[in-house]
């Protein structure tokens, strides 16, 4: 039997031990350090997490509680566009997805896999690891050395504040355009996670918390000491896979949340490995899919600041430029559907994404990621970017 380690707890790392688990029948060794804590930051999903949720695990309504989740049916966006009013980028029904706690869904996976893979409560690194296959999920590199980094995506920094309440009052992903960037909400069942995302070389953190009391008073959000302020960088890996090694979460990429793409994408990632490793799919070509897949998530995310907002700040004027830059750049076919999406009853005309579906040509161009049929045309529409 062959057998595939997985390194590292973060809900990348608990996605691919159940995914492996799920998907090939090799042993499955599963590394962690339980003394790293994960970030009590909510999070949101796309359709892609309680899809799988569901296939591993036979997760339903039932176990929201569990994880603390709250109904996602979409992304309400405010401000953004030239004079535009607000719209929901909604999926579509009856479909849904989920807020939930990071934390909660992490210890919900542990306890569903612990009788079904080898857990190892240690801090190991790949190259001391005995294995056929190994996935590496330890997060943020501690260098960029292997890595390139967005050429487009504008914020680098953002500070969270958590508002406790009662009960959730909305049941959708705020995204909020601000002066000096943009916010997101996300209800969970006992609280609101509000966060100010932002460029640090740009504006101060103190003109975010100052901004950031808007949003509070906007939704009658009262908010707590518990607040956390951090930068990042946007990035992805040169090649994510390696003979035997591969890469998933934040130790092969990170976007900034604008789209909800993470667990798409390490599920997209998983796919890919699985298919180089198991059923003889060219590493070359592996690594091209890998890249296209991000190059659509970013030209999705930087969709949005080229349409920009109705903000005259060093920070729009930036972030519209490279929003421009982006979409110049990017692939014909991210092109061809944002200049072909509206079709005469508003839905976009192309098919639904299915796993075997990643690239439209042999080009391995970009496909639409955690996009739906019709996020072009509720977008363009949106954005104000219909001619």
């Amino acid at each position: 039997m062959k057998k595939i380690a997985v390194i590292g707890k973060g809900t990348a790392g608990c996605m691919s031990a159940a995914f492996y688990k799920n998907q090939t029948d090799c042993e499955i060794d599963w590394y962690f350090d339980p003394s790293i804590k994960p970030q009590s930051v909510g999070e949101g999903s796309n359709l892609v997490l309680p899809s799988r949720l569901n296939e591993f695990f036979a997760f339903g309504a039932r176990d929201y509680n569990k994880i603390d989740a709250t109904i996602k049916t979409g992304i309400y966006k405010q401000n953004w566009g030239k004079g535009m009013e607000p719209f929901l980028h909604d999926f579509p029904s009856p479909n849904t997805a989920l807020h939930f706690s990071a934390p909660k869904l992490q210890e919900y996976i542990e306890l569903k896999l612990e009788k079904h893979v080898n857990i190892k409560a240690e801090n190991v690194v790949a190259k001391d690891v005995d294995a056929d296959y190994i996935i590496d999920c330890t997060g943020k590199p501690i260098n960029y050395d292997s890595h390139k980094q967005s050429d487009y995506i504008p914020v680098n920094s953002v500070y969270v504040t958590q508002c406790y309440w009662d009960y959730p009052r909305f049941n959708h992903t705020l995204t909020i355009a601000r002066p000096y960037g943009w916010v997101f909400g996300i209800p969970l069942a006992n609280r609101c996670s509000i966060g100010y995302m932002y460029n640090k070389d740009i504006n101060t953190l103190e003109e975010v918390m100052a901004d950031v009391q808007n949003i509070f008073d906007e939704y009658n959000l009262e908010p707590s000491d518990t607040t956390n302020a951090f930068s990042f960088k946007n990035y992805r890996r040169h090649r994510n896979i390696e003979g035997n090694l591969a890469y998933n979460g934040n130790a092969s990429f990170f976007l900034e949340p604008l789209e909800a793409t993470s667990f798409s994408t390490v599920d997209s990632i998983n796919t890919i490995i699985n298919r180089h490793w198991f059923y003889d799919a060219d590493i070359e070509l592996s690594n091209q899919r890998y890249d296209s897949w991000l190059d659509a998530n970013e030209s999705i995310i930087m969709l949005h600041y080229y349409a920009g907002s109705d903000f005259k700040t060093p920070f729009w004027d930036y972030a519209e430029e490279r929003g421009k830059k982006c979409i110049e750049n990017s692939s014909d076919s991210f092109k061809y559907m944002f200049d072909n999406s509206i079709a005469p009853t508003g839905l976009g005309s192309y098919d639904r994404y299915f796993p075997e579906q990643f690239f439209p040509s042999e080009e391995f161009k970009a496909v639409y990621a955690s996009w739906w049929e019709g996020s072009f045309s509720q977008n363009k529409i949106g954005l104000g970017l219909c001619q």
